[in-house]
Parts: C-alpha cells; sequence; structure tokens
C-alpha cells in the first residue's frame, strides 16, 4: 500500500479513538449524579463509590460497586484503536522509507563515477 493510504487510516483510527473517548467522557458527567444513577439508569446509588474521584483513563464513574455510568466497550475501544492508529503511522513510515530506498538516484552523466579517473 502507498504510505498516504496509510497516513489516512491512521488519521480515520485516531478520530474514531477521539470520537469514543469523547463518547465516555461525555458519560462520565451529570449535574445530579444521584438522580442520574436512580432515576435515569436504574442503578442504586451508593455515595461511597460515586463520590470517588473519576478516572480519566481508563475512563470510569461508578454510580455503586457494580455499576460504572461509562459503558463497558468504550475502554477497550479506545486501546484498540489507539494500537491500530500507532500501527499505521508505522506502516506509513515504513512504506515511505521502502519507496525511497527503492527509487533509484539520477546518474549525473557529466560527472566521473570515481574522482581519480578524469585527471587530466
Amino acid at each position: 500500500m502507498k504510505p498516504r493510504n496509510w497516513a489516512v487510516a491512521a488519521g480515520i483510527s485516531f478520530l474514531s479513538m477521539v470520537l469514543m473517548y469523547g463518547y465516555g467522557a461525555s458519560r462520565m458527567f451529570s449535574l445530579d449524579k444521584q438522580e442520574e444513577c436512580t432515576v435515569v439508569l436504574h442503578q442504586r446509588y451508593d455515595s461511597k463509590y460515586a463520590l470517588a474521584k473519576e478516572q480519566f483513563f481508563p475512563l470510569t464513574q461508578k454510580c455503586n460497586a457494580s455499576y460504572d455510568m461509562v459503558p463497558f466497550f468504550v475502554n477497550p475501544s479506545v486501546v484498540l484503536l489507539l494500537g491500530v492508529t500507532l500501527l499505521c503511522a508505522g506502516a506509513a513510515v515504513a512504506a515511505s522509507v521502502r519507496r525511497r530506498r527503492a527509487v533509484p538516484l539520477r546518474a549525473n552523466p557529466r560527472r566521473p563515477s570515481h574522482p581519480q579517473e578524469n585527471r587530466s
């Protein structure tokens, strides 16, 4: 594949990772956590877990010991998309280096191949 295609794939993967992280982060915050947990999510609210500090990696905000406000698929998706981004970026660099090495340099016909050959 061309380096440009790998770079585009890396960009799309990175954008997908940012969007997934944003989705997970948006699920963490609410104006009233107790109401969010009990009324919207139908979960028991436990202040011991709910008032604990939020974590931004991995994304987590608990209502109680067994329920997290961030969906279960967000953190693995972010890690997977980060890995895909790094692989595609590495493949873009490798393809670019390979392509530059495959293209021979133009030989200048006026210049002697060895500096001591043309001593007149």
